[in-house]
């Protein structure tokens, strides 16, 4: 009898064994450590920081770091020179920036992702200005923008 009930005892031992082995329908998953598809980082972003004041101008307006669109309130622009510059970086693919200085002067460009973009326009005033400075870009783009007039 003895012999009947180590028998039965170690048959009911390897069936248990087999249904607990990898594959069985016990087996625990173990998640990769990585969910990431490929592996593979992306490249970090290059820091973004606000444009620097040309030699020998002022700025009038300068805003940042902000996201999306902006419009700001009215600005005084002397005769003569004036420029605009732009510093800016999207979260992911290039999107579309639009600068506008009502009735003075527009431009639009791509704002990258990782790299930086640093674009600046000059432009000579045939008389003082008031003017509105809008930004219209998307959410995932951050941006800082000057806008410099000659030092009086």
């Amino acid at each position: 009898m003895k012999r009947s009930l180590l028998a039965a005892a170690f048959a009911l031992c390897a069936l248990l064994t087999a249904c607990t082995d990898e594959g069985g329908p016990d087996a625990h998953h173990v998640p990769d450590p990585d969910p990431s598809p490929s592996g593979v980082a992306p490249p970090p972003q290059e820091p973004l920081t606000a444009p620097g004041a040309e030699d020998g101008h002022e700025e009038v307006l300068s805003e940042g770091p902000h996201r999306g669109d902006r419009r700001f309130g009215t600005i005084g622009l002397p005769r003569g020179e004036l420029w605009v510059a732009v510093n800016c970086i999207s979260l992911s693919k290039p999107v579309r920036f639009e600068v506008s200085l009502d009735g003075v002067m527009a431009f639009t460009s791509k704002c990258a992702g990782v790299q930086v973009e640093r674009m600046g326009h000059r432009l000579t005033l045939d008389a003082a200005e008031r003017t509105r400075v809008t930004v219209t870009t998307e959410e995932s783009v951050r941006w800082y923008i000057s806008v410099q007039v000659p030092r009086r």
